[in-house]
C-alpha cells in the first residue's frame, strides 16, 4: 500500500512589539502621600468561583489536527486542504459505453464546479462486477488501486479486510465537507443502511449511487385465460398456477429455475428466512424457509411445471417469457427495459412485475442489489476528493439522471416524481413506466443477501452444490444439500473473517 503521509503545518508568529514591555515614563508630579494607617487585614477568604471555567467556543484550529491516514474523526476529514493540490481521481466501473459516456458528462461538470480543482474521470474496468473485482484485486497486488470502484457490500468487505478500503463515516459527518441532516434524510435509508457492514462494526465501506431489486414478471393475458385476476400473492397460488399453465401448453413451462444465488436469496427472503445471521457470524440459509423453497423446486421439476435455464442460455429467461413460453419468470428490476423489448419483438403480451409471493409479510423481505461505490486507501487528500465525487453523483440532479439512463431506482426520495416523470413521458418505456414506479413502495421491504467478505465462493456453491444437484436429482433430500452447503459457507465466513 501506498504510504501514508500527513502533515501537521503549524505557524507560531510572536508579535514582541504587541507583547513585551514599554519604556516607563518618568512622573511629572510628586508621589502621592503614604497611608497614614496600616491596612486592615481582610476579615473572610475571598469567594470562591461558583461556576465551573467556560469551555472555549470554538474547536482547535485546522493546522493543530493530526490528520490519519484514512481519516478517523470528522474533525480531521475537515482539517484537509485540498485547495492548490491538483488532485485527480479515477473510477472504475462496469456498465456499457453510453453509460460511461453519461457518467463522464456528470464528472466533467463536477471537474468545473468544484472549488478546489479536483479532476474526475471514469474508466469501464470490465464488463461485469466480477471483471472489475479481479481487475481491483490485481491492482491492490501492485500497490496501484483506483481512487474509487463500483463493489458490492460483500467485496468492499474483502478489501476492508487486506485495509485497502477505508471507512466513509468520518467523511459523511465532516463538517465542512459532509452530507447535511437534511440530505441524508432525502437519500431512501435501505440504500444507505446496506453499506453499513457487520463485520467492522458497520463501517461505512460503500455509498450508494443507484440500485435494483428483485422482482417476478408475470404474463398477465395467460394468469388471466388460467383464471387468475392478477400476480400470485403466496406460494401454493404461485405453485399451482406453474402448473395450470404448463399442463394447459405444452412445450411451455409456469416457472423456470435459474442457476443465480441471487434468485435463490430472494425467495428466502419471501419466506421470511434469511441468508446470513444478524450478527454476521454465520449462515443460516438451511432454515425452514430453505427447506420450504428447495421442497416446491423439486415439486415443481418432478411435475414438469418448472424449466431449468442452462448458463450456456444467454438471457433465456428473458428471450423465453418474451416468446410466451414461460408464465412467470424472476430478475433484476435493471431489466425491465430488456424485458419489455422481449415482448414487443415475441409474445406481445400484456404483462407486469409483482412482489415475490409473500415479500410484503412480517419478518419477509425482497432482495435489494446494488453495488455501491467504494474509496481506497491512498492519501487523505484523495480519499475526500473521492468522497467529494461520490457525494456530487448522489445529489438529485445526478441520480435522476443516472435512474432515466440506466432504469435503475435513484437513491433520492426527492428524485421519484422526476423519474416517474421522465419514465411516463419517454414512449420507448410504454407500460413499463406504471411498472418502474410501483418499486419505490416496495423498498421498504428491501434486505441485502451477504455483505461479508468471502460471500462470492458461497454464491458458487449455493448454485453448484445446492440448486444443480437438486436440477440433476430432483429427489435429492434438500435439508441435506443444504446443511452441507451451509457447513461449507460457515468455514469460508471463518476464514475470511477480520484477524
Amino acid at each position: 500500500m501506498r504510504k501514508s503521509m500527513f502533515a501537521v503545518l503549524a505557524v507560531i508568529a510572536l508579535l514582541i512589539a504587541a507583547c513585551g514591555p514599554s519604556a516607563t515614563p518618568a512622573p511629572t508630579t510628586a508621589p502621592a502621600a503614604q497611608p497614614t494607617t496600616a491596612a486592615v487585614s481582610p476579615t473572610k477568604p475571598p469567594a470562591v468561583p461558583t461556576t465551573a471555567p467556560v469551555a472555549p467556543t470554538t474547536a482547535p484550529t485546522a493546522a493543530a489536527v493530526k490528520i490519519n491516514n484514512p481519516p478517523a474523526s470528522a474533525a480531521e476529514v475537515d482539517a484537509i486542504v485540498l485547495a492548490g493540490k491538483n488532485v485527480q481521481v479515477t473510477y472504475w466501473h462496469n456498465r456499457p459505453q453510453k453509460d460511461q459516456d453519461l457518467l463522464q458528462s456528470m464528472l466533467d461538470e463536477f471537474n468545473k464546479s468544484n472549488p478546489y480543482g479536483i479532476k474526475a474521470k471514469a474508466e469501464i474496468a470490465g464488463s461485469s462486477y466480477n471483471d472489475v473485482y479481479n481487475k481491483v484485486n490485481a491492482a491492490l497486488q501492485a500497490n496501484q488501486p483506483p481512487e474509487i470502484s463500483v463493489a458490492y457490500q460483500n467485496q468492499a468487505a474483502f478489501y476492508r479486510g487486506q485495509n485497502a478500503v477505508i471507512d466513509l463515516t468520518p467523511f459523511v459527518k465532516s463538517t465542512k465537507y459532509g452530507i447535511s441532516d437534511a440530505d441524508m434524510k432525502d437519500y431512501i435509508q435501505t440504500f444507505l443502511d446496506s453499506d453499513k457492514n457487520p463485520q467492522f462494526k458497520n463501517e461505512v465501506l460503500g455509498f450508494p449511487t443507484q440500485r435494483s431489486m428483485e422482482v417476478m414478471f408475470v404474463n398477465l393475458d395467460a394468469l388471466k385465460k388460467l383464471g387468475y385476476d392478477g400476480a400470485p400473492k403466496d406460494w401454493k397460488t404461485f405453485e399451482e398456477a406453474a402448473c395450470k399453465f404448463a399442463k394447459d401448453n405444452p412445450g411451455k413451462y409456469g416457472w423456470d429455475v435459474g442457476h443465480d444465488a441471487s434468485r435463490f436469496a430472494a425467495r428466502i427472503f419471501a419466506r421470511g428466512g434469511r441468508i446470513l445471521a444478524p450478527d454476521g457470524q454465520s449462515y443460516v440459509f438451511n432454515s425452514q424457509a430453505g427447506v420450504d423453497d428447495l421442497s416446491m423446486v423439486a415439486r415443481l421439476l418432478q411435475n414438469k411445471c418448472a424449466v431449468e435455464i442452462p448458463t450456456s442460455e444467454s438471457f433465456g429467461n428473458q428471450n423465453r417469457f418474451g416468446n410466451g413460453d414461460l408464465l412467470m419468470t424472476m430478475g433484476s428490476s435493471s431489466g425491465l427495459p430488456f424485458f419489455q423489448q422481449a415482448v414487443d419483438k415475441g409474445g406481445k403480451f400484456k404483462w407486469d412485475i409483482a412482489l415475490l409471493p409473500g415479500a410484503d409479510q412480517p419478518n419477509a423481505g425482497m432482495d435489494l442489489y446494488g453495488a455501491s461505490v467504494s474509496v481506497y486507501k491512498t492519501t487523505p487528500e484523495k480519499e475526500l476528493a473521492a468522497w467529494l465525487v461520490i457525494k456530487f453523483l448522489g445529489e438529485k440532479t445526478q441520480t435522476t439522471k443516472w435512474a432515466l439512463a440506466t432504469g435503475y431506482l435513484p437513491v433520492r426520495q426527492s428524485a421519484k416524481a422526476d423519474v416517474i416523470a421522465g419514465f411516463k413521458a419517454d414512449k420507448t418505456w410504454g407500460p413499463v413506466a406504471d411498472s418502474y414506479a410501483k418499486m419505490f413502495d416496495w423498498t421498504k421491504y428491501s434486505l441485502i443477501e451477504s455483505p461479508v467478505a468471502g460471500y462470492d465462493p458461497v454464491r458458487l456453491s449455493l448454485d453448484k452444490d445446492v440448486v444443480t444437484k437438486l436440477i440433476q436429482d430432483p429427489k435429492s433430500d434438500v435439508k441435506a444439500l443444504l446443511d452441507a452447503a451451509k457447513a461449507s459457507a460457515d468455514k469460508v465466513l471463518k476464514e475470511n473473517a477480520p484477524k
